[in-house]
């Protein structure tokens, strides 16, 4: 209801928000963990197993591979079963994951966690939820609520990378995992039951359409929302394979730069904690733009934003072939965070304002397998590094595959 003070309209609290801070919560702690911290296992592992960077990444080829294949299978399951549900079901995935990695004595026994059970839980408890969540629970905002909630994953990158090294360079890598099970369990499940539900009441839908008092869509517009679209008609559009490709390709060349970073940081002469805190600056300018870029959403078109976060990509690209400072490359580390933050709001926004929200996960979903290309990102650049000694041809591949991204966005036509 709506209350009343001094003869003024009291604006209720949105539960739609809580909502979103949940997913922010479950989404910091499973991607932060699942991918952002990934890249300070490859020293550790590389001394462990004694293999090369190139081997270490298949494993989180593998990690993305399997997430682009089981996707499909998430998104279907967000449109049909309780998130709630699904969000604590890969909260308990990723504690065992971290649990069994820790007890590995084979790389390929954490190619198979990382291969299922790292899967479960960066699928179920991370981005695919949180945004389907959002996409129901928001209308007239989406576009910024899309943004906020797009940050989870940066938050993540900004907290859990000196976490991580920090307890890894006081107990080792194995005990430090036993450590971050336990955080995964208390941090994600209790909040996800209390808080999480599927959708908004009509109560609470009507208050989401405030402060204008009027419907948040025409009829038409509420119908196109509410449009259940199938397999055959999804594949048959070509904004979708416009999408697929532009997105592909920006997401392939961002996780190959990405998971080389630490890596690539040592090269430059910059021990792990140092190359830790800029990927945490990192994080948090994507988190800042992130939600800048869910605002801009709703008001200018997607695809300039999206060319404008190519440039900034290829210009840390060219900047990262020269011999670094650390100031340089924190710098560096920043245009990366702001280049990479329009993946996943832009993403969101397309497929909710052409594909509405009733198709949503699965939308999202099918988009999946297609992700497991941008999986050779980081085996690529870890590839060349080895037989290479530097990066440097990574770079100039990497910004010949932006050139098809950009022609695709272009021609991307949104209803």
């Amino acid at each position: 209801m709506i209350g009343f003070r001094e003869g003024r309209n009291v604006m209720p609290w949105y539960h739609g928000w809580n909502v979103v801070a949940a997913g922010l919560m479950f989404q910091a702690i499973s991607f932060g963990i699942g991918l952002y911290c990934f890249t300070f296992y490859v020293a550790p592992w590389t001394q462990e197993f004694g293999v090369g960077r190139g081997e270490i990444m298949v494993v989180f080829f593998i990690l993305q591979a399997s997430m682009g294949l089981f996707a499909p299978v998430a998104g279907r399951a967000m449109d049909r079963l309780p998130i709630r549900l699904l969000v604590i079901a890969g909260a308990i995935s990723l504690a065992l994951a971290l649990l069994l990695a820790a007890r590995a004595s084979a790389l390929w026994q954490l190619m198979v966690i990382n291969g299922t059970l790292i899967v479960g839980g960066t699928l179920l408890a991370g981005p695919l939820a949180a945004q389907t969540l959002t996409a129901r629970w928001f209308n007239r905002r989406r576009g910024l609520a899309l943004g906020i909630s797009t940050i989870g994953t940066s938050i993540g990158g900004f907290i859990l990378p000196p976490v991580v090294t920090a307890l890894q360079a006081s107990m080792g890598w194995r005990d430090a995992n036993d450590v971050l099970a336990v955080l995964v369990l208390v941090a994600v499940i209790p909040l996800a039951w209390l808080v999480i539900r599927n959708s908004p009441t009509t109560e609470e839908a009507l208050i989401e359409a405030l402060p204008t008092g009027a419907p948040a869509s025409s009829s038409a517009g509420q119908q196109a929302e509410q449009r259940h679209w199938s397999l055959a008609e999804v594949f048959r559009e070509p904004t979708f394979w416009f999408m697929v490709i532009a997105f592909v390709l920006f997401s392939l060349v961002n996780g190959g730069l990405q998971q080389n970073l630490a890596p690539y940081g040592l090269d430059q002469g910059f021990d792990a904690q140092a190359v830790a805190w800029v990927m945490s600056v990192m994080a948090l300018l994507m988190a800042v733009w992130k939600v800048v870029i869910g605002a801009l959403t709703d008001r200018i078109e997607v695809r300039w934003i999206f060319v404008f976060s190519l440039g900034v990509l290829l210009g840390a690209m060219a900047w990262m072939s020269t011999q670094l400072s650390y100031f340089e490359f924190g710098i560096i580390c920043g245009m990366l965070g702001v280049a990479s933050a329009a993946h996943l709001p832009l993403l969101a926004a397309i497929v909710s304002r052409h594909f509405g929200v009733a198709s949503f996960g699965l939308v999202m979903g099918l988009i999946g397998p297609f992700t497991t290309l941008s999986a050779t990102g980081p085996w690529i650049a870890g590839e060349i590094r080895d037989v290479t000694g530097s990066y440097d041809l990574a770079f100039m591949v990497f910004a010949g595959l932006l050139v098809p991204a950009c022609a695709s966005i272009l021609m991307l036509r949104l209803k």
